[in-house]
Order: C-alpha cells, then structure tokens, then sequence
C-alpha cells in the first residue's frame, strides 16, 4: 500500500497555512525580541531585598510606560534596551531608594485620630489620604511615621521582564 500522490501534496499545503497563519510555529522564530524603547509598555516582576540584620524581600508584578517619567530615572535607565526574559539587580543607594530618613515625619497625634483597633507597627491612611505606620500607643496619644517604611535604608532591586508590547508588537517571556 502506499500514499496517494496528491496526499503529500495536501499535506505541504496545509502546513503552509499553519506556519503562515502563526498556528503551527511561533512567529518570528530566529527574530530578535523587541527592546524597551520609548513608548514600550513594559511588565515586569521586582523584587527589592532590604539587606541587614533583618533582611526581608518584597516581590511585586509591575507595569509601565517606558519614557512617561512612571519609575524613577535610575530604574527606567535600568530598563532601556532589556528584553523579555531579561534580568537585572541593582544596588540602589539611600537617595536613589526610598529617600532619607526624616524625623520631622515622626507626629504625635491624639489616640482618637486613629482607628479604634490600632496596634503598634500597623500602617493606617489619616484624614487626608496619607500613610502612617504607628510606633507608639498610649491611653491618649499614638507616636506615627510618615516616612516610607524602606526610608533611610539601601535596597537591593532585582527586575525581571516579563512582557513588552510596542506599536505592533507582543513578545511574553
């Protein structure tokens, strides 16, 4: 027994199709992945390590518009030109982080301004929208920081892209 002529034919064909219509192989095989540029919309996941004593990591999924000025210039410098799949860590210093520590964000506020339920070390949004963590309670007054919790600390800053879209363009990691 054997193949029909016209089979293998039917066969060329219909892979043909496939391969051009992107359903058999990934398009773009053998291209170069697309580089953050301008205008990119870029997703990542970061990971920022607080060295010391008590090192603790904190790993987020992020996005951005590279060149809206979204990330602070250090980080989207890091970013320009990466690719999906892409690693970078980064060293970032107390003022390329999270800014120095102030003391003058540290108020003392009547305990009737917080929430009912408060403990020491909890983080509670004021009146007005801003963040505070408690670092004191007494019976009539709570000690709360408005500084960033990673204020006054260096980081370790880990990027990872995951995804870049651009005019025309799509490539996940």
């Amino acid at each position: 027994m054997g193949i029909p002529r016209q089979h293998p034919t039917v066969i060329v064909v219909l892979v043909s199709l496939l391969t051009f219509s992107g359903l058999l192989w990934k398009q773009n095989v053998g291209a170069e992945p697309p580089r953050i540029i301008d205008g990119s919309n870029v997703t990542f996941l970061y990971q920022i390590t607080v060295p010391g004593k008590y090192e603790f990591v904190i790993r987020v999924l992020g996005h951005f518009v590279q060149g809206r000025r979204q990330l602070p210039p250090t980080l989207e410098r890091m970013f320009s030109g990466m690719t999906p799949g892409d690693e970078k860590t980064l060293e970032l210093t107390v003022e390329e982080g999270f800014g120095s520590y102030d003391v003058g964000k540290k108020k003392t506020i009547p305990r009737r301004d917080v929430p009912a339920d408060t403990k020491e070390g909890d983080v509670f949004q004021n009146l007005v929208g801003q963040q505070a963590t408690v670092t004191h309670l007494s019976d009539e007054s709570a000690v709360v920081d408005y500084n960033h919790p990673l204020a006054g600390k260096p980081v370790v800053l880990t990027i990872r892209v995951l995804q870049v879209d651009g005019p025309g363009i799509s490539v996940l990691y």
